[in-house]
């Protein structure tokens, strides 16, 4: 993951493997073309929980072009404040698919709090997109993760790439995310309000409210989280094993038509489309102008130069099995998982079979992040 060309080529080529093993047409195809089964057109109306973040492109897209509708499957997206309401909505069992933070199915699978249930995920809905963001009365005060002891920093959920990464971030620098630093879990929509009263000192967070943060003057960019880590995945689509398994036709098309949606994201031509649709009040509800940075993959750095950054963020990534296997090892390390998710080679690499789409195993290449190798087939080393 540290040589993005190779990534890419690799992602494509399991996404492309993993769709056709499902029996998947590949990216791109034309709706109409879809054949629809009649069980697809008889389904009843599905539910889908949703974070409104600039991560759920893909599922706000393919709702609001009618992909999911010109594949015969009607969809009900149901917006939550925040990742503990949309965690207990879908534990409880009232959605059977949700839009998650990528460690949240590994860690319900696994059944690390009340609530277990057998999840798969299905869908990677963007690679980066992340951003380490502080107050700009840091700026000349902070350099290095060195400089983050005794702050308060935001961060969405615990099982999130964004706190996980964060975490491995400060302690390969000596820093202890437990001890020298204080993480608060804040909903993505409280955290622009605390940074502008002082309340905490920055947060690990994804758009559009590290923009929001840059355009009201309370914050800067830091560091986007894919200087961490390349490549690395942030949010998917879940699915309980139980109704992907009674519906298999659904479960193919809808994550078809997620895939179409992610294609028509990443072409740079789309942006303001793009923005102008999740800028919506009934998805996004934020204005347009907050997301069109990143998608250009413009921003303003902790240095206040204005740079361009292609990979900022992208969709729909083939799941990486690496990364959900780091996921897993980060989660045991930091003792998130109860007992679980305890830190054994075997139990890691299982558990991460565990949530991984047909097609797609556990394993996989060695990835650098935070600047040190993670080998997936023995995630333990060096912890």
């Amino acid at each position: 993951m540290s040589h993005p060309p190779a990534l890419i080529s690799r992602r494509n080529l399991l996404q492309h493997s993993a769709l056709a093993i499902l029996g998947m047409p590949l990216l791109g195809s034309a709706a109409g073309c879809v054949t629809q089964t009649a069980d697809s057109k008889t389904n009843a109306e599905i539910t889908i929980g949703y974070v409104p973040i600039a991560c759920t492109t893909p599922l706000i897209l393919a709702h609001a072009q009618g992909l999911f509708q010109a594949r015969g499957l009607t969809i009900k997206l149901k917006k939550y404040g925040g990742w503990a309401d949309l965690w207990s909505a879908y534990s409880t069992g009232e959605l059977d698919i949700a839009h998650m933070l990528s460690p949240m199915p590994i860690a319900i699978n696994a059944g690390t709090t009340r609530g277990k249930r057998p999840t798969l995920l299905a869908f990677t809905q963007n690679t980066n997109g992340q951003a380490i963001t502080l107050a700009t009365k840091h700026v000349n005060a902070v350099q290095s993760a060195q400089d983050f002891r005794g702050k308060v920093i935001g961060i969405p959920f615990e099982y999130s790439v964004h706190a996980l990464l964060f975490r491995d971030f400060l302690a390969s620098e000596g820093i202890d995310p437990v001890s020298d630093i204080e993480l608060r879990l804040l909903r993505p929509a409280d955290m622009i309000a605390q940074l502008q009263v002082g309340g905490i000192d920055g947060f690990v967070g994804p758009e559009p409210f590290n923009q929001r943060a840059v355009a009201s003057g309370a914050g800067r960019i830091f560091k986007l989280t894919k200087e961490l880590w390349s490549g690395h995945p942030c949010c998917s689509i879940a699915m309980s094993k139980d109704w992907a398994s009674i519906h298999p036709d659904q479960a193919k098309l809808l994550t078809e038509a997620l895939g179409e949606a992610a294609a028509f994201a990443n072409n740079p031509a789309n942006k303001e489309t793009v923005a102008k649709i999740l800028a919506e009040e009934k998805y996004l509800n934020q204005p347009e102008k907050f997301f069109l940075p990143s998608l250009s993959g413009e921003y303003q750095n902790w240095h206040g130069e204005t740079v361009a950054d292609q990979q900022r963020i992208s969709f729909g990534d083939a799941t990486d099995p690496t990364a959900i296997t780091w996921m897993a090892t980060q989660i045991a390390r930091w003792k998130l998982g109860g007992t679980s998710i305890v830190m054994e080679d075997s139990t890691l690499i299982r558990l991460a079979d565990s949530v991984l789409p047909e097609g797609i195993a556990a394993g996989g290449e060695t990835a650098t992040i935070n600047g040190k190798e993670f080998n997936p087939n023995i995630p333990t080393a060096g912890y």
